[in-house]
């Protein structure tokens, strides 16, 4: 039973593979959103040392520091219609190529515009290779999926945790800002051309029959794409993406310049997140099982530990706990417990299309969540713009959540 339980497809269309295999191709998707997580969260990390030789204002630090998310935003509305125009093989391997791309070049910008641009097309890549990650795996693991997109999530984790802890320390060793993005970028483009040979077509384009929602009787329950269950995911999903940009964009910066954190140690506290992000080993199977009230109570949880991370603690040791408490809460259990909800949601058929809306709500705060959050720091200082930027969306995402239908999902 064991072997089946990795081996054998939960879809109707999937074809079964060697266990080995299968195991191999997650961990392969795995790694690649752990560069990707490692490259998102390296800039926010190195962004004292960066904002000197740029010039940049607090505002436009944290602009610059999640503006990848326009990008992101636009790519991953449209991440469905790639899909389904090019596959999802290929636009996993071309946006994984593509943000390292990037991120290679991101040391080459010679002002605050160029660094923008260079940021903002990362955001594409990014985008793209998330959508189809988590397509491929709802496809081939239907009943089992938000195990598996935990089990993947956790390598979100450890990239944020690598991220800027090995890029804080390449810093140190190089006396150069510039070489933690090169070496990430030259990583990333490596793991494109591993997954273009190794992942098969049978495992990123396996898709669950219709005749998995007609069986169930309930067909018509999903044919409409908008509906009231999509629409209140969505709105969450971009709700957590303003409390998760914002306390990317400027965490560090606050830890260093007030209250005194050197950049290695801020860069440290930063990548406790990805920690608490490794809790996604079980949080895609926990989520299965707490259904509504699990979200619930951790986007309660992200309130308060968001509120904590800005007012109240002080010392380096409470800064970690509350910064992997807060990866857990987003990136061990919510992220992949609200795509898991998107794609029961919906016609499977449409897999595609509600994960473009997840990522698309996700990616869209992003452009204005670092630079908002930078000016509110500016007018009334860091405890009150926290407060709006990171604790605020996560109750009110708990609000919207708590109007769900359960009993509007599929195999509810």
């Amino acid at each position: 039973m064991q072997d089946q339980w990795l081996a054998k497809p939960t879809t109707a269309s999937a074809v079964a593979l060697n266990q080995i295999a299968v195991a191999g191709i997650v961990a392969l998707l795995g790694i690649s959103y752990m560069f990707n997580s490692m490259d998102r969260q390296v800039f926010p990390a190195l962004l004292s040392a960066i904002i000197p030789q740029y010039g940049l204002t607090l505002p436009q630090a944290g602009f610059v520091s999640t503006v990848f998310t326009v990008m992101g935003a636009i790519f991953g509305a449209f991440s469905g219609w790639f899909m389904a125009r090019f596959g999802r093989k290929p636009v996993l391997v071309g946006g994984l190529f593509v943000y390292s791309l990037f991120t290679f070049v991101t040391p080459l910008a010679t002002d605050f515009t160029t660094l923008s641009i260079y940021r903002t097309l990362t955001g594409a890549g990014e985008a793209l290779q998330i959508g189809a990650v988590y397509a491929c795996l709802g496809g081939y693991f239907a009943a089992r999926r938000g195990t598996f997109m935990g089990l993947v999530q956790a390598f979100f984790g450890l990239g944020a945790l690598l991220g800027p802890v090995v890029g804080a320390r390449l810093f140190v060793w190089s006396g150069a800002w510039q070489v933690p993005f090169y070496v990430f970028g030259v990583t990333g483009i490596l793991m494109a051309t591993i997954i273009a040979a190794a992942v098969p077509r049978e495992f990123s384009d396996a898709s669950e029959a219709a005749a998995v929602v007609s069986a169930s009787g309930h067909d018509a329950a999903f044919s409409a794409l908008l509906s009231r269950n999509v629409l209140l995911v969505t709105a969450a999903f971009f709700l957590v993406g303003t409390a998760f940009f914002s306390y990317t964009s400027l965490y560090a910066t606050y830890l260093h310049d007030q209250l005194g954190f050197s950049i290695s140690e801020a860069g440290t506290s930063l990548g406790m997140y990805g920690v608490g992000a490794l809790g996604g080993v079980f949080g895609g199977w926990l989520g299965e099982r707490l259904g509504r009230i699990g979200v619930l109570a951790c986007l309660v949880v992200l309130a308060a530990s968001g509120f904590a991370l800005f007012n109240l603690a002080v010392s380096a040791s409470a800064h970690a706990a509350l910064s992997v408490l807060f990866g857990l809460m987003i990136s061990g259990f919510l992220f992949a417990r609200l795509m898991s909800m998107l794609q029961l949601s919906a016609h499977p058929e449409r897999i595609g299309a509600v994960v473009a809306f997840g990522l698309g709500g996700f990616y869209t705060p992003g452009p204005f969540a670092g630079y908002l959050f930078g000016k509110l720091v500016v007018l009334f200082g860091w405890g009150a713009a926290s407060i709006v930027m990171v604790t605020l969306p996560a109750l009110m995402a708990a609000t919207l959540m708590s109007l769900f239908d359960t009993r509007k999902m599929r195999g509810a």
